[in-house]
């Protein structure tokens, strides 16, 4: 290459040839590639942290050993959610819960997380939260507690063997939530299915 000012044999001057055929190929693949890594890079949010108590409804007496289970999740770009983490924990002999803060890895290619995480609450006997009605209170959006916030759940004790059949269809995790994610839950909910099932 050489500068403007440079002749050829014909007396014109050469043109200045910045890159080379070959190079933008390089080049333009380069960039496509950067594009693509921008796109897919993991997406990090971090939730939290989550302090309550679980009480009886009636009696705002403490419920012990009830699972605190938290999903939290991507939404597309054409608004379809999928899984992005889970936590859960069991309430202590105060009724007591306690999750600090939650980071949270996605490689979803163009997602954001939903600010929200979607909450279940749940004891062998009582209404299921969110799920059940008489579970209180209802926090916005429905099946979420509020973050760097003390709350305080109710959940209504159930009496009969019917009223306990129906509410384990308030147990509502996500298909895309690996099971390891609500050990938890998922024994006290097989607690609960062996209790009204298979009563002698």
């Amino acid at each position: 290459m050489g500068n403007d000012n440079t002749e050829n044999k014909e007396g014109a001057p050469k043109k200045l040839v910045i890159f080379t055929r070959t190079e933008k190929w390089i080049y333009g693949i380069l960039a496509v590639f950067a594009l693509l890594w921008i796109i897919s890079s993991p997406l990090i949010h971090i939730y939290g942290p989550y302090k309550g108590k679980v009480v009886d409804l009636e009696t705002g007496a403490p419920i012990e050993g009830a699972a605190v289970f938290i999903e939290f999740s991507t939404v597309g770009i054409y608004s379809s959610s999928a899984y992005g983490g889970a936590t859960e924990t069991i309430t202590d002999e105060n009724g007591e819960f306690s999750i600090f803060w939650r980071p949270v890895l996605s490689l979803r290619p163009v997602a954001k997380w939903k600010p929200n995480g979607y909450v279940t609450i749940f004891k062998p006997g009582y209404g299921a939260y969110p799920g059940h009605a008489d579970s209180k209170p209802l926090f916005i959006p429905n099946g979420s507690i509020s973050e760097k916030k003390y709350v305080t759940i109710n959940l209504p004790k159930l009496w009969s063997i019917e009223e306990r059949k129906k509410n384990l269809r308030n147990i509502s995790i996500s298909g895309d939530v690996p099971e390891r994610k609500y050990q938890k839950l998922s024994k006290l909910e097989e607690e609960e299915n062996r209790f009204v099932w298979h009563r002698r």
